[in-house]
């Protein structure tokens, strides 16, 4: 075997040690497992609440004292975390990347058909 089919063989890494190959499956396994992940992030679900916020305010139908008290009531601290740890808990992640892309509050209410099959039925 000559040297420049040596190198051949190397750079295609047929010849070389088993770190390639490992860290080629432990890729594909990161990956595949977040391709079938099915429940929100605590950074998604946070994202979605201050998108749900914006909509909130945005919202040029709402009554504005609703919408102040709406408001107040989800922005404190101890509201918005127990939101989304609710949110992580039982929410799927179809139902927060749908809320993340509506634009107007009243759309909110269609993301919930992606709601895990168990939180369809309780509410």
């Amino acid at each position: 075997m000559t040297l420049k089919n040596k190198k051949a063989k190397l750079s295609f890494g047929f010849e070389k040690s088993g770190r390639i190959t490992s860290a080629f499956l432990f890729c594909s396994v990161f990956f595949l497992s977040d391709c079938s992940r099915t429940k929100p992030n605590l950074e998604e679900c946070s994202d979605a609440q201050i998108h749900i916020s914006k909509l909130i305010a945005n919202d040029e139908t709402m009554e504005k004292g609703v919408q102040a008290l709406m408001l107040r009531s989800i922005l404190k601290p101890e509201t918005s975390e127990a939101i989304i740890r609710s949110c992580v808990e039982n929410k799927s992640l179809l139902q927060v990347q749908c809320e993340l892309s509506k634009e107007k509050f009243g759309e909110l209410q269609e993301c919930k058909k992606h709601a895990p099959k168990r939180a369809q039925s309780e509410g």
